[in-house]
């Protein structure tokens, strides 16, 4: 009796595409029902995307492993923090105190003024807000009752968030450590002639997503410095938390600027004494005026010269994209809504260029890129070849032919 001879299980195409999909909803399934454990991963893979491109640069140019790079990394972000935690926090901690204890007299200010000065003319035309003063105090109060509700989430579930950050810190530094290998992997997942063009439209998406994350955090911080340096000078209140809340709303157009510069002047009007002895409506106008001048010179000088014109989307799409990732993820979500709108237009346009079988799906992709980074791209987007996570060592990268076949 002649021993049956094995044959290999071949998948025909609706197999493959039934075990896909089944993959694809587990997936969505599981990643549902533990969606709370997902941020520390979620912060862990942006912090690593962040930093692999100096990790890769200071790897390449000297002859110190890559581990150790990272540890010091570590050790410097360390010491930041415990700088930050002995002079930062007290001070946002006692500000955001004395916030909410004055809420309660800002709207005692904010109607004796409408009392006074509720009836307004403007051009022959009578503007009564007396009647809406009822609004205002409730206005003031709502912000006092929201503002300690927030409190618990601080001081409550504190092991739980030292847990989480723990695992934040070891995942970061296993992305770091291993980031070309993780990538080589996922790429290694798809097949060989069709791995070279997935890597172009990996390198398009990786480089609109850094070149935008980046350039936003380093808008932060810079108009939270140079506002926070004025509204000092002038002795306005809770200037801290005023300026940090101004780098952060930057990111959201249009409305985000105007929040911060009405949030700035409202608490200019009310506050009791400030520097110069100037009434409250004065120092809240030359408030006014010093957001609007910080917003001409972010336009013209800042986003030209540091941050770079990039990630051109309608802003249509821009207003919906923020609204619903604040929705969905927070502050995560705020940060990360418009470079994943990017991604999702980059990936459509390739897939488009697919389903009308287009011969240049991703010439179309990189013009596409060029347009959205208004090329030439933004200063704080990593070249190719140094640092990019969708990257690999530039020898494997000559040695790979156009057609993605490898050895590999």
């Amino acid at each position: 009796m002649q021993p049956v001879q094995s044959k290999p299980i071949v998948f025909p195409l609706w197999a493959k595409i039934a075990t896909v999909s089944i993959i694809i909803a587990l997936t969505i399934l599981l990643l549902g029902e533990v969606g709370g454990l997902l941020s520390p991963f979620i912060w862990a893979v942006i912090t690593a995307y962040l930093l692999n491109p100096l990790v890769t640069g200071l790897t390449s140019r000297t002859r110190v492993a890559r581990i150790w790079w990272v540890v010091l990394i570590y050790i410097v972000a360390g010491l930041v923090l415990y700088m930050a935690a002995n002079w930062l926090v007290p001070r946002l901690a006692n500000q955001y105190t004395d916030l909410v204890r004055a809420l309660p007299s800002f709207a005692t200010r904010a109607e004796e003024w409408v009392a006074v000065n509720g009836v307004i003319n403007i051009g022959g035309t009578t503007l009564d807000l007396r009647p809406d003063e009822q609004e205002i105090e409730n206005f003031f109060a709502e912000i006092g009752r929201e503002l300690p509700s927030s409190v618990p989430e601080l001081v409550f579930g504190v092991l739980e968030r030292l847990v989480l950050l723990l695992v934040y810190l070891v995942v970061t530094f296993y992305l770091l450590l291993q980031a070309e290998q993780l990538t080589d992997r996922v790429y290694g997942l798809i097949p060989a002639p069709q791995r070279g063009e997935i890597r172009e439209l990996g390198r398009s998406i990786d480089r609109v997503l850094g070149a935008y994350i980046r350039s936003q955090l380093l808008l932060i911080v810079i108009m939270a410095f140079v506002t926070y340096i004025p509204l000092t000078i002038l002795g306005v209140q809770y200037a801290l938390i005023l300026a940090i809340a101004t780098g952060f709303l930057e990111i959201i157009p249009f409305v985000g600027p105007y929040t911060a510069a009405g949030s700035a002047m409202t608490v200019a009007l009310f506050q009791a004494t400030n520097t110069f002895g100037w009434p409250g409506w004065v120092l809240a106008a030359v408030i006014g005026v010093i957001y609007l001048i910080l917003r001409q010179a972010e336009d013209h000088l800042i986003i030209p010269n540091l941050v770079g014109h990039i990630v051109e989307l309608h802003p249509i799409i821009v207003i919906f994209s923020i609204l619903a990732g604040g929705a969905m993820g927070g502050a995560l979500g705020l940060l990360i809504a418009v470079p994943v709108a990017a991604t999702i237009r980059i990936i459509l346009i390739y897939l488009y260029s697919k389903l009308v079988d287009s011969p240049d799906g991703i010439a179309q992709v990189q013009a596409e890129e060029h347009q959205m980074l208004d090329s030439p791209p933004s200063p704080v987007a990593a070249p190719p070849g140094h640092g990019d996570l969708t990257e690999t060592k530039v020898k494997r990268q000559r040695s790979e032919p156009a057609d993605g076949r490898s050895s590999s």
